[in-house]
């Protein structure tokens, strides 16, 4: 078969806002050469508000994949979860609660650190299969996101967390890894469950295969997807606005993806 992965916040649509006609526009004519996977740290309810339009949209039934939560869920376009993981029984509820004890402390800590930085609500959030920790809170309003986003490249308060994040995890043994997802938050799950998961769902029988991702530097949650895409000979690309990735799709994965579909 033929697919094309792409991440979804800052790359198809802008961080947490609905995605725009002229991207449907692409996807709708990338899809008449291959299917179409979203492949989100985000859980569900995110895919579902920001994707909506898409779909809707009946040419995309049997077309579009939505893989919230790195691809260790699956959910069908009628709104049906149909494939799950638990990252509480995979690394053990004892750990689980650990490491939601050290996100805490850390929550403390900017809370104290950073008294003028935004704070609002939802800072730690389980997504079943991934925890998403975000010092601001996931209830922030866009302007709420630019003010920590300028406080954080200023201070680097999600880096020096990942940093004692990751230290805290080799120490206690917990057998996950965290990456930046977004602007705003850390990803945490167990360790094998970034996005390469979700090539997991076509057992790697790819005929053309190609990635779009905007996190796909070191330490980013795009990146061990890119990389991999990369290595099995296919096109991955790293993006940095939703501007450039139609004009990727237009220009590199059509092309590439000129033959029919392989089913």
């Amino acid at each position: 078969m033929n697919a094309a992965f792409f991440d979804m916040d800052g790359t198809l649509t802008e961080a947490r806002q609905i995605i725009s006609q002229n991207m449907i526009d692409a996807l709708t004519k990338l899809s008449n050469h291959c299917d179409i996977c979203v492949v989100t740290g985000s859980e569900y309810s995110y895919v579902k508000e920001q994707l909506n339009n898409i779909i809707n949209v009946d040419s995309m039934e049997g077309v579009l994949n939505l893989f919230p939560c790195n691809g260790t869920q699956k959910w069908d376009l009628k709104g049906n979860k149909i494939y799950c993981k638990s990252m509480s029984i995979q690394i053990g509820n004892d750990n689980f609660e650990k490491l939601c004890k050290f996100l805490i402390e850390e929550q403390c800590a900017y809370i104290t650190n950073f008294p003028n930085a935004p704070l609002t609500g939802n800072f730690i959030v389980n997504r079943g299969s991934l925890l998403n920790y975000c010092p601001p809170g996931r209830n922030c309003t866009t302007e709420q996101r630019e003010d920590f986003i300028s406080i954080d490249v200023q201070q680097s308060i999600r880096f020096c967390t990942f940093v004692r994040l990751n230290t805290f995890l080799r120490t206690h043994n917990i057998k996950c890894s965290a990456a930046l997802g977004g602007n705003t938050s850390i990803d945490i799950y167990p360790i094998g469950w970034d996005k390469t998961y979700v090539l997991k769902h076509f057992d790697n029988n790819f005929n053309k295969v190609s990635f779009i991702g905007d996190r796909c530097d070191e330490g980013g949650n795009d990146k061990a997807l890119y990389n991999t895409i990369q290595q099995q000979g296919g096109i991955a690309c790293k993006t940095k606005s939703v501007e450039e990735t139609i004009n990727i799709i237009n220009t590199k994965l059509i092309p590439y993806f000129e033959n029919k579909r392989v089913s």
